[in-house]
């Protein structure tokens, strides 16, 4: 009687989230297509969980944990020891990035920190003065390293924010700046809500100008069912320097130890060939404390893209792999995981 009186309690607020999601993202994705090319670090914008890209990258109602707070850093929240991953990823012949994170909880306390590192490599590019003639080839890569803090807020919220410095270099230039990130995750019995806002503000000089960055604004929706393992995640994702996107995926976890994925991604209003249009495929397995993860990205224009993760952490270190399937979604959190 008691959880469906907080259940009715919870309605109107999960009712007013949904409203105001829905209010936001078109005022945020107005105009994305044509701002293509106008920011900086666009390499911010692909994520490195393959946990995640493995149920088409949407993670941000449903997302938990470590890899998932780099779509929603409210995600972190529900991280209850110490965990660590290191990601690696190619692109074509010559390009490849790299993601290192760890985090745990702050002294023991309900805030969650997670320390990130990433490196994005293109090889060489074909360098042009101002007036457009080859210079020969150079190198270009970027670098991000960020800091997040998350936090349970009650029995249904967990909130979160993130800044990350971030550099870019092609042959001799170099630019540098900043970037924020925040969001909010609702739980309510089974439901999963989520609003999330990454590379936001700042933004970086290059050569004496000044580029924003990639900002987008997204909602995501997620229903979560312990008891069989099941996870059903819906996203929809408007950057201001893009398509917007719809993402939607499905995960089933078998004991904390095997977890197979499948999932969507589609660019509103993109052509069939466009790149980061398609299906994505995963698993999970862990052996101990290692957690391995594997992504297949299949793009609309043909290509597919691998993606591998190594995490280090203890079983049941999600909030909910260390409960059951009746207990309340942020009530207090074992430090150790079962």
């Amino acid at each position: 009687m008691r959880r469906r009186a907080r259940m009715r309690e919870a309605g109107p607020l999960a009712f007013a989230l949904v409203l105001a999601l829905g209010a936001c993202l078109p005022h945020a994705a107005h105009a994305g297509e044509e701002s293509a090319g106008t920011r900086a670090a666009a390499f911010l914008v692909q994520g490195g969980g393959p946990a995640v890209l493995g149920m088409g990258g949407a993670a941000i109602g449903g997302g938990e944990g470590l890899q998932a707070s780099g779509w929603n850093v409210a995600a972190l929240a529900h991280a209850t020891s110490l965990q660590a991953y290191f990601s690696h990823a190619q692109f074509g012949e010559s390009g490849a990035q790299d993601w290192a994170a760890a985090g745990g909880r702050l002294r023991g306390g309900r805030t969650r920190w997670a320390l990130s590192a990433t490196f994005r490599d293109e090889g060489t590019i074909l360098g042009r003065d101002q007036y457009d003639r080859p210079t020969g080839d150079v190198s270009a890569t970027a670098l991000a390293a960020g800091l997040q803090l998350a936090q349970p807020v009650g029995e249904h919220f967990a909130l979160g924010a993130g800044t990350r410095v971030v550099s870019e270099g092609i042959g001799d230039e170099r630019g540098l700046g900043l970037a924020f990130d925040a969001g909010a995750q609702a739980r309510f019995g089974l439901l999963r809500l989520g609003l999330s806002g990454r590379d936001f503000g700042g933004g970086m000089r290059w050569a004496g100008q000044r580029w924003r960055m990639p900002a987008s604004l997204g909602a995501g929706v997620a229903v979560v069912h312990p008891g069989t393992g099941l996870t059903l995640a819906l996203d929809l994702v408007a950057p201001a320097n893009y398509y917007r996107s719809f993402r939607a995926g499905a995960e089933w976890s078998f004991r904390d130890r095997l977890a197979l994925r499948g999932g969507y991604r589609t660019e509103l209003g993109a052509g069939a060939d466009e790149p980061l249009t398609g299906p994505a495929f995963g698993l999970g397995a862990r052996a101990g404390l290692a957690w391995v993860d594997y992504a297949l990205v299949i793009s609309g224009d043909g290509e597919s893209s691998h993606r591998f993760a190594l995490s280090l952490r203890r079983p049941g270190t999600t909030a909910a792999a260390a409960a059951p399937a009746t207990v309340a979604p942020y009530g207090p959190q074992p430090a150790e995981g079962r």
